[in-house]
């Protein structure tokens, strides 16, 4: 890892601390993770997995907002096929008055992560963004 990306990663550390757990018990056991002390590069991506786990159990808070369960949403946002291959027994189709509901759920967890991304600056962001993208694009070994 060059010094700019343990910059970022430090940044990836300070949003995951400075991020809200309260009713997001998830994100909250993701965080409470040690992260390997000897695996830059692991470290790194186990931060970026806890900051997508926060925006998860914001969602997942958002769909029960707004009287979604987790199948109808799925059933929703992916069909009856894809619930019933991601283990929902017997998923229904669900009522067309719902989707609206689907729709103003996935607005929510950008809301509720707003605050995190505005401390850093514009440059740090742009670093950020920088080292998701490497992170996530470069082949393992």
């Amino acid at each position: 890892m060059s010094e700019g990306s343990a910059e970022d990663d430090h940044l990836a550390q300070r949003l995951v601390d400075a991020a809200d757990a309260a009713s997001l018990p998830l994100f909250a056991g993701w965080r409470a993770q040690p992260c390997p002390a000897d695996d830059p590069v692991g470290a790194a991506m186990q931060r970026v997995h806890v900051q997508r786990e926060h925006r998860g159990a914001c969602h997942l808070a958002a769909v029960r907002v707004y009287g979604l369960t987790a199948q109808a949403a799925m059933v929703v946002n992916l069909g009856v096929e894809q619930a019933a291959h991601h283990g929902w027994r017997e998923p229904q189709p669900v009522a067309a008055a719902l989707i609206p509901r689907r729709r103003r759920a996935e607005q929510l967890p950008g809301e509720l992560q707003a605050p995190l991304y505005t401390a850093p600056t514009a440059r740090q962001r742009t670093e950020f963004a920088r080292l998701v993208d490497a992170l996530t694009t470069s082949p393992t070994p």
